[in-house]
């Protein structure tokens, strides 16, 4: 393990000596509750008059399905795209705006505005998100707003915001039950007395699985959580809050990398080969997080947070074979690898020989972050010009200490058996980032024109230690990136939206050859807002200087974390969102919808070693993009009833650069699903509902990644009882 960088010391130093500061500035009295110590946006209303787009997913939202896959939460924001891979949403792949959505490393992850995926700067992949299902609020932001929230800014940000200690003595019970004996039991407790308030969360949901393994066998999951979240607020002529969070999270899952090939998956697409049976993934989480908050007079506030998360993981998981064709080869011709396709089915048996060993590789990984943040805003009027001024500073370090060994297996009458045999391990290493950034933005308001100017810098030292292979890499990377956006109220319902920034996503530590990746990205839009509707339309465009692409172990052809330079691309879109309250004589109806287009194009030709590219010519689309997305949701509600139904749609998409026919090529399924909920109040305390995804029951290939043709989840029913005290 290398030292940790050198000015993170001193800059630790600066930002809690400015936190310390804050304590002697006279103020007037002000309220607590007017501290935002968490948000990113807001409220849903706080996002017209934010000078760029987002959205706020808030809690009633997403307690109409009350879906515990973040992928299902996400596809009611336009601009964003999800691509499924286990069909519960484990292993998210998030994607905004033509961002790659390859396990959502491209966009900046946050929990209470604080970095929380395991190692954001050193391995992006997000193994770990937050549960969803224990959220208060879901915010996603994009457009020049989104140079707030590094490291990740080409695409955009999502912040999970967790809830707060209630006023009075309350809790809740929230039980479901479902198909593959899907369960989830979530719990909460907690009060305020005095100043002080807290809460405790219990949550554990899990599944037997809806796939078959052919060798008979688990293929489902169970998470477990606990969270404690304490609040004090301090009765001084300065209005102050301190929070402290503390967590513990693991999962259990079998879950495989591995999928099917297309003519099994025709025929059953739940199915899965015996070749997986040996595969788990096991983490556990462990969280401490501090917020401060102050509110000094009507003018300026602080904030300040502490973070410091480890995230262990283990995952055994199918690799291929130890010599001869990829896994992801034999699937896609299976008639042209037919012994490597029998001994995956287990219609043949292993002979010992390298060519018919399965390497069975336990993928471990050990990841610790910690940062300290510091946030100030200041509002002032200079003639008719009114300033709101806000500045941050933020020291964040991670690590990641990998091991990747390798164990062999041979197919014997249809079963894995190990074959005994010591081999050395194949990857050994240990990789560190330590990162200052810095953003400052003033949003200048005249009448009804809002103007926002900000930039964001981002100072990184990155360092790579690879055992087996005997060397260490040193990096640097550095940039200020630009941002300006522009909110004109024509009228009281109208208004029009236009913005420009420098988008960045940052190379790993190890590859000094690959630069970051960067983009100019614009958009322009107008928003109606009525009394019982509101409407959306934004055009926008990135165009990049340099499109990163991240091997990983699913890749054939590189090793996993190596990079690789795209060169220039275009991506551009639109997007359409909306919702409408109509009255339906002694109910009411609700309808909101949201849809986006998207179209893209490399800019060169050129032969990449990334086995996802391969060779692109100019003016192919990228791949795992689709062309159309859209999600309708019609909501009635009547007394104690209501019933949601919702529809959502996703064009086929290229699993490799091309033009032409999207078919033609290895490709995605386009399909449309139905989703379905009724719920009732039974008393003031007792609410019952009956959930049902994919009601129509499609069966597309969703992927054909890491290695095959993946399922959506089938048609689920799950029953829901939550009881409020």
């Amino acid at each position: 393990m290398t030292n940790r960088m050198p000015y993170h010391v001193a800059v630790i130093h600066v930002l809690f000596g400015l936190l310390v500061l804050t304590q002697d500035v006279a103020a007037a009295e002000d309220r607590v509750d007017d501290i935002d110590e968490v948000v990113v946006i807001g409220s849903a209303g706080d996002l017209h008059q934010v000078a760029g787009s987002g959205a706020v997913i808030d809690s009633e939202a997403m307690d109409q399905h009350d879906h515990v896959d973040l992928n299902q939460v996400v596809s009611a924001v336009p601009g964003v795209y999800v691509r499924e891979e286990d069909g519960f949403g484990l292993r998210p792949n998030i994607g905004i705006r033509g961002a790659s959505a390859e396990r959502s490393q491209k966009i900046t992850i946050m929990e209470d505005g604080m970095l929380v995926t395991p190692a954001p700067y050193s391995a992006p992949a997000a193994y770990y998100v937050p549960n969803v299902s224990r959220m208060d609020a879901v915010e996603v932001l994009k457009g020049p707003a989104a140079i707030v929230n590094g490291p990740n800014t080409v695409g955009g940000s999502i912040n999970f915001v967790t809830r707060d200690a209630p006023s009075t003595f309350a809790g809740a019970v929230d039980v479901s039950m479902g198909n593959d004996r899907f369960y989830k039991l979530e719990g909460s407790l907690g009060n305020t007395v005095g100043d002080t308030g807290v809460l405790a969360e219990v949550l554990t949901y899990g599944s037997d699985g809806f796939k078959d393994l052919d060798t008979g066998g688990g293929t489902g999951f169970e998470r477990r959580e606990i969270n404690l979240k304490l609040r004090r607020d301090f009765g001084t002529t300065v209005a102050q809050r301190a929070i402290v969070k503390l967590g513990y999270a693991d999962e259990d899952a079998d879950e495989t990398y591995l999928g099917l090939a297309d003519l099994d998956f025709d025929r059953s697409p739940n199915r899965r080969y015996g070749a997986s049976s040996q595969a788990r993934f096991l983490s556990e989480r462990v969280s401490v997080e501090g917020i401060y908050g102050a509110r000094i007079g009507d003018s300026l506030r602080v904030n300040a947070k502490g973070y410091w998360h480890a995230f262990d993981r283990g995952w055994n998981k199918l690799d291929g074979f130890f010599a001869g064709p990829a896994l992801l080869a034999v699937l896609t011709e299976p008639t042209r690898f037919l012994s490597e396709y029998a001994l995956l089915t287990g219609q043949a048996d292993s002979t010992g020989s390298a060519s018919d060993t399965f390497d069975v590789t336990n993928n471990q990984r050990e990841y610790e972050s910690s940062g300290a943040q510091v946030t100030m805003s200041y509002r002032w009027q200079h003639g008719l010009l009114s300033h709101d001024l806000t500045a941050a500073i933020r020291y964040h370090y991670d690590e990641v200490n990998r091991a990747h060994i390798p164990g062999g297996y041979l197919m014997r009458a249809g079963q894995l058996v190990e074959d005994g045999l010591w081999r050395p391990a194949k990857v050994l290493n240990h990789a560190e980032s330590a990162a200052l950034a810095a953003h400052v933005v003033d949003e200048i308001s005249w009448r009804d024109l809002t103007v926002t100017l900000g930039a964001r810098m981002e100072r990184i030292r990155g360092a790579v230690d690879d055992y087996t292979a005997g060397s260490a890499v040193r990096t640097n990377q550095s940039v200020v990136a630009p941002g300006a956006g522009l909110l004109w109220r024509v009228t009281d319902r109208l208004a029009v939206l236009a913005g420009a920034y420098h988008g960045f996503a940052p190379a790993g530590p190890g590859d000094s050859g690959v630069s970051p990746e960067e983009s100019l990205n614009l958009e322009f839009g107008v928003r109606f807002t009525g009394d019982t509707s509101d409407f959306t339309l934004i055009a926008f465009s990135s165009d990049y200087d340099n499109l990163l692409g991240r091997c990983r172990v699913s890749d054939v052809g590189c090793a996993a974390g190596d990079e690789f330079n795209g060169g220039g691309i275009d991506v551009h879109g639109a997007e359409l969102s909306g919702s409408a309250t109509l009255p339906l004589g002694l109910s009411e109806l609700e309808l909101s919808f949201a849809y986006t287009y998207t179209d893209s194009a490399f800019q060169t030709t050129f032969l990449s070693g990334f086995s996802q590219w391969g060779l692109v010519r100019k003016g192919d689309e990228l791949p795992y993009l689709p062309r159309h997305t859209g999600r309708l949701q019609a909501l009635v509600s009547a007394g104690r009833w209501d019933t949601s139904v919702v529809v959502k749609g996703v064009s086929e998409m290229r699993e490799a650069p091309g033009q032409g026919s999207v078919s033609a090529a290895l490709h995605t399924d386009g399909h449309l699903t139905l989703d379905a909920s009724v719920r009732m109040r039974a008393t003031e305390a007792v609410i019952l509902q009956l959930m049902v995804q994919n009601l129509t029951n499609e069966a597309v290939i969703v992927s054909h990644r890491p290695l095959g043709a993946r399922p959506m989840r089938p048609r689920s029913v799950v029953m829901r009882i939550k009881y409020d005290f």
